[in-house]
This record gives structure tokens, sequence and C-alpha cells, in this order.
């Protein structure tokens, strides 16, 4: 058996490593040891290579711009090499580097729901990181399928509402929803619609109004060849008590039907309401449902030689 060696990145990869990160991550290998121009942040990368420098596996991060945080971006090890201890290898050489680059935390994200998942937590633990977070649960669904859940069928508009396009929302009705949350806040920030209005998708995305009033919406995009993102969906405090998001789901999805499309819906840990919700009413009946989980290691300084 050849002997596998860990190696630092010194500049830009060529093809050869490009299979082993993700799509949105191939074009850092290319700055590799310099600067990250979208960013300002600086690629990292440590290879696994066997006694003939046939690429084994490679671990890329990024150093932020602020010079003292990192985020591992991902950790790939080829399927003969896998059991021999490599993915831990690269973690803690990668480790080093970034110690000795400065860096004072590491942080990393990945989504549960690959058979890989259990190795990569356990390497995690070897190398001493924190016990992994739950940050976000993630669904992948077709409209078909939505249309098959409990909470399909119960969904009813509130008296005196109706739903509308949100791309026929009128100026002065944006106007007014910021107006009233700038004086009294009752969207939560990370929901207001201005967040997301751009380049939505006309035919999904929807309001509710009230009594005349805006007091909802779902708004999604698209993300990439019949794929689409259900990115912000929010209503009145006092209706959502009432269920009143499930009829805006509903109008929403109905508005795909047959186009082939899949739709894919994060949440946050921090809207536990809705975290139960896609438990309990969506996961049963959908294609798949996955939590994203961070991890995350604070550095020791690099030791310093006595003269």
């Amino acid at each position: 058996m050849s002997t596998v060696v860990t190696i630092p990145a010194a500049g830009p990869l060529d093809s050869a490593w490009q299979s082993m990160t993700f799509p949105s991550y191939r074009p850092l290998l290319a700055v590799v040891g310099s600067v990250n121009a979208a960013t300002g942040g600086r690629p990292v990368a440590r290879l696994a290579v066997d006694g003939d420098t046939k690429p084994l596996g490679l671990a890329l991060a990024e150093i932020g711009a602020d010079g003292t945080t990192a985020e591992l971006l991902s950790l790939f090890v080829t399927a003969d090499a896998r059991r021999r201890g490599v993915g831990t290898a690269l973690v803690e050489a990668l480790e080093g580097d970034l110690r000795a680059a400065g860096v004072e935390r590491v942080e990393g994200v990945y989504m549960t729901g690959r058979p890989s998942i259990e190795a990569l937590e356990r390497i995690f633990a070897r190398c001493g990181f924190d016990p992994p977070v739950l940050r976000k649960i993630v669904v992948r669904f077709t409209p078909e399928e939505a249309a098959t859940t409990e909470w399909w069928r119960r969904a009813r508009l509130p008296e005196g509402s109706e739903v509308f396009s949100w791309i026929d929302l009128k100026p002065e009705e944006l106007e007014e929803i910021r107006r009233t949350q700038a004086e009294s806040p009752w969207i939560d920030p990370d929901l207001e619609p201005w967040r997301c209005s751009d380049r939505f998708d006309p035919v999904s995305s929807v309001g509710l109004r009230r009594h005349g009033k805006v007091v909802g919406w779902v708004i999604n995009h698209p993300i990439g060849p019949d794929l689409l993102c259900f990115t912000t969906s929010f209503v009145r405090r006092d209706l959502a008590r009432r269920g009143a998001i499930f009829p805006l789901y509903r109008a929403s999805i109905e508005r795909l039907m047959g186009s082939g499309v899949t739709c894919t819906f994060v949440t946050s840990s921090q809207f536990e309401s809705m975290m139960r919700f896609v438990l309990r009413r969506c996961a049963p009946f959908i294609s798949f449902c996955g939590e994203t989980r961070g991890v995350s290691k604070t550095l020791g300084s690099v030791p310093t030689s006595s003269a």
C-alpha cells in the first residue's frame, strides 16, 4: 500500500482537483494562494496524494477578509483512500496552515442526508471541533407532493382576505409596509419583503391582503433549471396563529402544478414553529428533508521556538 501524504497548495489547482469540491467552489481553486476578489478572502487548500502524487483528497477553506476567521468549505477523499485516516489528516494539516496564517477560529456548515455524513462528523469529533449545532432545515418537493400533505386540505383563507400576485403589489402598499415597520416593527427583519424583491418568480410569488391591507407574502426565486426556492414567507402574527400562511403556500404551489419544477424551502432554527411544521407536516410526504449543521473550533496560536 502506497504512503499517503498531505501537502499545502501553494498556488492555483488544475483540473485534476475540480471534482473534489462542490461546483460552486471550483472557481476558488483557480485563486488558491491569492485574494478572492469577490469576497476579499483567501482560499487555502490541503492536498492528499499517494507516493506517485496521485490525487486522493482535498480540504478547501477560505480565510475571511478579517484574517482571523476561516470557513471550511469542503472535504473530499476518493473512495479507494477512505477508512485510512486521510480525511482526519487533511483537516488537521489544514488547521495548521490556518493557524500559521493567523486564523483564530474555523467554522464549517454541511448538510445531512448523504451516507458520508457520519464519517464526516467522526472526523470533526476526532479533530476537537465543538459538537454540531442545527442551523437550518432544508426540504425539496414537487408541487404534486405538496398537494398530498394534510395541511393542504385544511388551508382556508381568513375572512376578508384575498391572495394576489406579488408582481401586482402597488408602490403605495410597499411604502405603507415600510412606514409601519419603521414606526412599530411587526416583521422579523430577515423576512422584510424588500430584502428579496430582486428577480423574484412572478408566477408563484404571492401576497395576502386582509381588509385591503397587505399582511403577508410568499416570495420565491428561481435558483437553477427547474428549481425554485421559497425564499421568504410571512404573515402578520395574529393571523399566523390562525394558520393563514397555509392558504398562501397553497396558492403559490397551485400556480406551479404541471410545470415540472422542483421546489426547495429552507427554514432557520430560530423559527421554531416553522421548524415543527416542516418536520411534522411536510417531511413525511416529500422527496427530501435534511439539516444543515454547523461546527466550529478555536485554534491555538502557533508555537514559538525559544532561543
